[in-house]
């Protein structure tokens, strides 16, 4: 889909009225929808973000007068039905098996299990923890003011919140990789 630079000019209008303030915050948006897609394991990062902007702006016309709210919040839930559309449809070649070496498992163990230690959170807590990590620097400190102001808290509760679930994920994690070890190791005595 190729974005004119009159719909590009919209959006830069619909983020900010200074057209500078604007371009800083698309730069801003679309780096995060890029952290959000290599997070989610997706190679082709830069093409999903794209993609998300391009549905935006397809849809900016509807939205443009009603939408209220960080603009950036609309970005990623956008992002976020480009991820489930993109689970749906991922395919598994069956022919060619890799081999792993056991630090692949290991690593890969822990991912699934923050995986599954994440799914296991109810999505309001699982929303936050993800938002909280997003961005990094000067970006970061003003992502986690906006998500306080957001969320009706103060700066501090915000960081005891993410330090919490950042435990909780934590020790879900350690019990989960344990689990699978076990799991390895009895699997090699039978």
């Amino acid at each position: 889909m190729d974005t004119t630079q009159e719909s590009f000019d919209a959006l830069l209008a619909w983020l900010d009225f200074d057209r500078e303030v604007a371009g800083q915050k698309y730069e801003i948006i679309r780096a995060g929808l890029i952290r959000i897609f290599v997070s989610k394991g997706f190679n082709d990062a830069e093409d999903l973000a794209d993609q998300s902007v391009h549905r935006v702006i397809a849809r900016l016309p509807d939205i443009r007068d009603g939408y209220v709210g960080e603009q950036a919040n609309y970005f990623h839930g956008v992002a976020r039905n480009i991820i489930r559309e993109a689970s749906r449809r991922k395919e598994v070649a069956t022919d060619v098996f890799p081999i792993e070496l056991n630090e692949t498992k290991t690593a890969s163990a822990e991912y699934e299990c923050l995986l599954e230690c994440l799914s296991l959170l109810p999505s309001n807590k699982r929303e936050l923890i993800l938002d909280y990590h997003l961005y990094e620097g000067q970006n970061k400190i003003q992502h986690h003011k906006r998500m306080a102001r957001e969320l009706a808290i103060t700066e501090n509760a915000l960081r005891g919140r993410a330090h919490n679930l950042r435990l909780s994920l934590e020790n879900c994690v350690v019990r989960c990789t344990q689990n699978v070890t076990s799991k390895q190791k009895m699997s090699w005595r039978a």
